[in-house]
């Protein structure tokens, strides 16, 4: 069961945002859309890794009020969502306004999302699965004391964390292209926050398990997806 979960996991990690990649160059024949892409995971890759993750790991654990806040389940969850949502939709925005040089169509949200959900996936669970897969075939399993249950819901949350970050990708684009860039930033950002610090907040302060999280994560991650989507069906119906 445990491979099983493994080849779930990797197949949802890669299979979703390059298979939804090759579906939208597919369907659309617009320019820009793998662009969009690559730019979606380029935007994840500086923001959090280059810059949010150093400072969370390297530069905060050396100050004292860094410490104190963490004894806070409120402050620290909602801390570390702020900071997700403000690095990471703040790449957003200025990969697709000063970027993609005015491609602001839905097929090129969905694809700049997909490429930034996607490389997340890939980067914190696609590839820590690939290795596990191939030391358990190896019959090196007893390294890894992972439950089967886990690890596939591990790779069912990067459906919901995708399907998250192709709403906000939508939501950003979206301000952009109608010259409402702070308002719909600011709900994206707002969105990112909760999702985000629900992690912590609920765990800590509220008792609530793994499933309860994955559940509220899942609400928000679809809320965001169909919100994202509709403003789109609604300016083309206006139109």
């Amino acid at each position: 069961m445990l491979v099983v979960s493994l080849l779930t996991g990797i197949l949802i990690c890669f299979g979703v945002p390059i298979g939804g990649l090759v579906i939208l160059l597919t369907k659309h024949k617009k320019k820009g859309v793998g662009l969009a892409f690559l730019w979606g995971a380029l935007a994840f890759f500086v923001s959090q890794m280059l810059i949010r993750v150093p400072i969370l790991q390297l530069v905060l654990p050396g100050m004292a009020w860094y410490a104190v806040l963490q004894l806070d389940p409120w402050a620290y969850g909602l801390f570390l969502g702020f900071t997700a949502g403000l690095f990471e939709e703040g790449a957003r925005w200025i990969a697709m306004r000063w970027l993609l040089k005015g491609r602001t169509e839905r097929v090129h949200g969905l694809a700049f999302g997909l490429g930034h959900g996607g490389i997340e996936a890939m980067l914190l669970v696609g590839v820590n699965f690939l290795v596990i897969l191939v030391l358990v075939l190896a019959g090196q399993g007893s390294l890894f004391p992972l439950e089967a249950g886990g690890v596939f819901l591990g790779g069912v949350e990067r459906l919901y964390a995708c399907a998250f970050h192709v709403g906000a990708s939508l939501l950003v684009m979206y301000g952009i292209r109608r010259g409402r860039q702070v308002l719909w930033l600011g709900i994206a950002i707002l969105l990112h926050t909760l999702m985000d610090a629900a992690i912590v907040i609920l765990g800590r302060a509220f008792g609530v398990g793994v499933l309860g999280i994955e559940f509220f994560g899942a609400v928000v991650g679809l809320l965001t997806l169909a919100l994202g989507l509709g403003v789109y069906a609604r300016e083309k119906k206006v139109e």
